[in-house]
């Protein structure tokens, strides 16, 4: 809604008014400002003409110590209303009169703030001398408030007249100028207003004003309106093959930025998938040449490990017989007659200390088999970079997998570790069953691993159209963004040296690759980790790797 502005003629009556208000108080004051201070000089001059005249006669009654004469004086100026306090004092003698206030009421009475002190000195003739000499001082003490008494009531009448005054003549101004001047305007302006712009030329404006003045106006604003009536012909058609040009352009415009965004899309689609299919082959290229590397060292070193193997368990046979021998010997030894023999073999006993050898040797047999063992692991894990062709593959249970991976590494019996199941109404998939409980036994060994005290694993399972996918869990510490980008690089590990070796999401990677699958890893420092398999149930050649921080 548009707000209504005041007219012209009420602003005209409105500056007029205030500033005849405005003239009429400035006017006034001055004239008032003139009057005070003629006043205030009419009666200081009055008062020095009567202290003038009193003091010669105060001055001869003052020589002749003459009291009545002094106070009838005194009265004689306290006829003046103004005059509130007369005191005369001798200058020789200090002998005083005073007649109105006393001294305590001059100084600390409520009328102090309004008096104004005035003193004069009195002179009488000395006889002896024949001149005029001080006898005395006359001091009269005057209250302001009498001097203008009335005064502010006339300031009032004459502000109030002036006011009416120029008021008066302001309004028959205005009258004036309303009559002969904005009326005809607002006549003038009311036939603009009803006036269509379009139709100027076939409607002339007419003035109802006879001022010639106003008439020579209308005449120019009819002359106005039909030079702007051909301007506005010559600028409709203008406009009109402007819009034609701009819809043709704007359509023209808008086909081309679809299909430029279109193209644009087409453009980052096919940069991201080849992005995509770069990082996936760069990823290919190092598995395919480490698997071949790593083919040839597992094959170098599973030959001698499988003779080191086989011969540390006849090693271990052979070492038990001898150790049943010699304690046969030991317990025979008693019986041989030939003394040197006897002592001998007692002397062999200690040097070879039988017991010591006895109690130590399954031991270190025990542990040689622990350490091949742990090689052997470590050559089928490295067998995962191979090309996995050949490897029989078929129907397999990802639920009974998993239980499997759990019991090999006796998680349900971890009194620190909570662990949630959640794995059935899956169908089969088709794999190589072993390296798929593998790959489940490292990431939960890795979620073992990655909790400090007690925790939490989750593990559930989902079918998603043609694929099934699997949800590992862990409430542990976390990987930040550097680790979690450098997770399945081989040897990448952040564990203490002898506790990992850094194959593991490795060898997980790899096993999905050889699956087609999808392995994806979520993880944020002190919220844990989220690791997800996407297996198809039927197999196809080729993975990719997630990994989200």
């Amino acid at each position: 809604m548009i707000s209504q502005s005041p007219s012209a003629e009420s602003k005209l009556t409105l500056y007029i008014l205030m500033c005849s208000l405005v003239f009429g108080v400035l006017f006034s004051a001055a004239q008032i400002r003139i009057d005070h201070q003629v006043e205030k000089e009419r009666f200081n001059t009055n008062l020095d003409a009567l202290l003038g005249y009193q003091s010669g006669q105060l001055a001869l009654a003052l020589q002749q110590y003459h009291s009545t004469a002094i106070q009838l004086i005194f009265e004689g100026l306290m006829l003046n209303r103004s005059i509130v306090s007369v005191y005369v004092e001798d200058d020789l003698s200090g002998y005083n009169q005073r007649r109105g206030l006393s001294a305590e009421e001059l100084v600390s009475g409520p009328i102090h703030t309004y008096l104004v002190e005035k003193t004069v000195g009195l002179f009488g003739n000395n006889l002896a001398e024949q001149r005029l000499e001080r006898v005395g001082t006359l001091t009269v003490w005057i209250d302001e408030r009498a001097i203008h008494a009335g005064f502010r009531e006339r300031a009032a009448i004459t502000v109030a007249m002036e006011v009416a005054r120029n008021v008066l003549l302001a309004l028959v101004l205005v009258v004036i100028l309303r009559l002969r001047l904005t009326r005809p305007l607002r006549e003038l302006t009311d036939l603009i207003k009803d006036l269509d712009p379009d139709n100027a030329l076939k409607a002339p404006l007419a003035s109802k004003a006879n001022l010639r003045e106003l008439q020579e106006l209308v005449h120019k604003i009819n002359s106005l309106f039909a030079s702007v009536d051909v301007e506005m012909q010559r600028r409709r058609q203008a406009e009109r093959r402007a819009r034609e040009l701009n819809d043709k352009l704007e359509d023209k415009v808008r086909a081309r930025t679809q299909e430029l965004k279109n193209s644009n899309s087409q453009l980052q689609q096919s940069f991201d998938e080849l992005q995509r299919t770069q990082r996936l082959l760069l990823q290919a290229q190092r598995m395919a040449s480490l698997g071949h590397l790593a083919a040839g060292i597992a094959h170098e070193i599973n030959n001698p490990i499988a003779v080191v193997y086989s011969n540390i368990a006849s090693l271990s046979e052979y070492l038990t017989e001898l150790i049943e021998l010699a304690d046969l010997y030991q317990s025979v030894e008693h019986s041989i007659s030939d003394s040197a023999i006897r002592q001998s073999l007692e002397a062999m006993r200690r040097t070879v200390d039988l017991g010591f050898v006895r109690d130590d040797a399954p031991d270190l047999v025990k542990a040689s088999q622990s350490s091949l063992e742990r090689v052997r692991n470590i050559v089928a894990e490295l067998r995962t970079f191979a090309s996995q062709e050949g490897q029989t593959r078929q129907r397999a249970d990802l639920a009974e997998l998993m239980h499997q991976a759990i019991d090999e590494l006796d998680l349900q019996h971890d009194e620190h570790i909570l662990l949630d199941v959640m794995m059935s109404g899956i169908p089969k998939v088709d794999c190589v069953a072993s390296q798929i409980r593998l790959a489940f036994r490292h990431i939960l060994d890795n979620a073992r691993d990655a909790i400090d005290g007690s925790g939490r694993i989750e593990v559930a399972a989902e079918q998603v159209d043609d694929k099934v996918r699997v949800y590992i869990k862990d409430s542990g510490v976390g990987m930040n963004a550097d680790d979690l980008s450098c997770s399945v690089n081989p040897f990448f590990t952040r564990k203490e040296i002898g506790k990992g070796t850094g194959l593991g999401l490795t060898v997980v990677y790899n096993v999905m690759s050889n699956h087609s699958g999808v392995l994806d890893i979520e993880s944020e420092p002190g919220m844990g980790t989220l690791v997800t398999f996407t297996l198809p149930v039927t197999a196809l050649p080729g993975a990719t790797l997630s990994v989200t921080s």
